[in-house]
């Protein structure tokens, strides 16, 4: 026997329907949000600073002791020359290290346990994730030495790779 459709359960012209990956729906299912990107890139961007400025703090001091002794001389010339050499030394220290130290890497989740300890609440979303049938190979972590981000890559249309980040611990 048909039924009626019921009227008032009928969807609303503007209502659109979107279908959810299988990545999307997992995430779903476990109740683990997805982290805003731009929240992230704001995130990396402050650990990125953070860690040039404890790189480089003791050096800075270095610079404005030599820089005050000079003024203690009352040689103004003098002391605006080493000054001036001191702000360019911090340039380029500060250039060296960003360029040599300061690099985001990306590993597996499986090897970045194995180097590193986890907390036990990232742990569990992992292998929630796993028991889900996520593929270990697209969860993975991305680091800054003690700044990990955990994150599922997904497949996407035209061979482009979505990225959807959980956990900043």
């Amino acid at each position: 026997m048909a039924s009626v459709a019921n009227r008032s359960r009928s969807f609303d012209a503007g209502t659109a329907v979107i279908c959810l990956t299988q990545l999307q729906q997992t995430l779903w299912q476990l109740g683990v949000p997805i982290l805003d990107s731009g929240a992230v890139a704001r995130h990396k961007k402050r650990a990125k600073l953070s860690m040039l400025l404890s790189a480089i703090q003791w050096q800075l001091l270095g610079m404005t002791a030599s820089v005050g002794f000079e003024c203690l001389g009352r040689d103004w010339h003098r002391a605006g020359l080493v000054g001036v050499a001191a702000l360019v030394l911090a340039g380029l220290f500060t250039w060296l290290v960003s360029i040599s130290d300061l690099q985001w890497v990306s590993i597996d989740y499986a090897s970045y346990e194995n180097l590193h300890s986890v907390p036990t609440h990232v742990s569990a979303v992992a292998n929630a994730l796993a028991c889900s049938g996520v593929a270990g190979s697209r969860i993975r972590v991305e680091y800054l030495k003690d700044d990990p981000i955990l994150f599922v890559e997904e497949n996407g249309e035209l061979a482009t790779i979505r990225r959807y980040n959980l956990v900043i611990w």
